[in-house]
């Protein structure tokens, strides 16, 4: 008896030094998610006047064709910038646990099809082939607006670690309650010591050194994905080819614009 009561009491101490933990954990997600957000917000604002001035000064036809391709270049980092700041945005939106779902059904084939079109158009683009092999009228589960996104930070990861002449292949299709969409790209593989931080906020490792970006893209796909109830995984990078996985719930049958409870 005395000995299961020093266990009891041990466990107890245990328990609470978890619970401790768990309450500080949560507080400290909480903090860095009001962080995030309010960082975020505060940018939006001196960026907003900088693009206006940048814009104004384009808008002007006294100065040297040179200083014209300064201003635009300069442009185009705001542009980017605010890619970063509504990444941030909405990542500190889902730590915080406040990022809702309004399922809908979502036509992952118009998607594949509107980021293929679009990706030879990019300011940075390399000449590649394109392979694609998806079904019209794969359905998903999901909102439009961020399944979209997890689709572009695939194609566009595919586009920009690609090397000139390289190939980019997309295949989708339906497995029952799934709809299973992959991206694969020739270039520079993933080092083996570095596939295992694939996922994390700002990791883009030795790959993205001369590569445009912030490495928030696949967490924030990731992330995008579970909050869907699906999974992006990290299929294998070597011997000249990349390739990364999404799975979504299928929405088949359904029209576009039902509601899912």
């Amino acid at each position: 008896m005395q000995r299961l009561a020093i266990e009891s009491r041990t466990n107890l101490a245990e328990r609470r030094r978890v619970e401790k933990t768990l309450a500080t954990t949560s507080q400290e997600l909480k903090r860095s998610a009001r962080f995030s957000a309010n960082a975020s917000h505060q940018l939006k604002s001196p960026l907003s006047v900088l693009r206006a001035g940048i814009e104004s000064l384009l808008a002007r036809n006294d100065f040297e064709p040179p200083v014209y391709d300064e201003l635009s270049s300069l442009l185009h980092q705001t542009y980017r910038l605010t890619g970063v700041i509504d990444d941030l945005l909405l990542l500190s939106q889902m730590d915080a646990g406040r990022l809702q779902i309004a399922f809908s059904s979502v036509d992952l084939s118009e998607l594949v099809d509107e980021w293929l079109d679009d990706i030879n158009a990019l300011p940075d683009s390399v000449e590649v082939t394109i392979e694609k092999e998806v079904s019209p009228g794969l359905y998903v589960a999901g909102e439009k607006r961020y399944t979209s996104l997890i689709v572009q930070n695939l194609v566009e990861n595919a586009r920009k670690y690609n090397r000139p002449g390289g190939r980019i292949r997309v295949t989708a299709s339906q497995n029952g309650d799934g709809v299973t969409l992959n991206v694969g790209n020739t270039g520079t593989v993933i080092a083996v010591e570095a596939q295992e931080h694939i996922f994390e906020r700002f990791h883009r490792g030795s790959v993205g050194e001369n590569v445009s970006g912030h490495g928030l893209g696949l967490n924030l796909a990731s992330e995008l994905a579970l909050l869907h109830g699906g999974i992006l995984r990290f299929v294998s990078s070597g011997n000249d080819w990349t390739e990364f996985e999404v799975t979504l719930q299928a929405a088949s049958g359904l029209g576009d614009g039902a509601r899912f409870p």
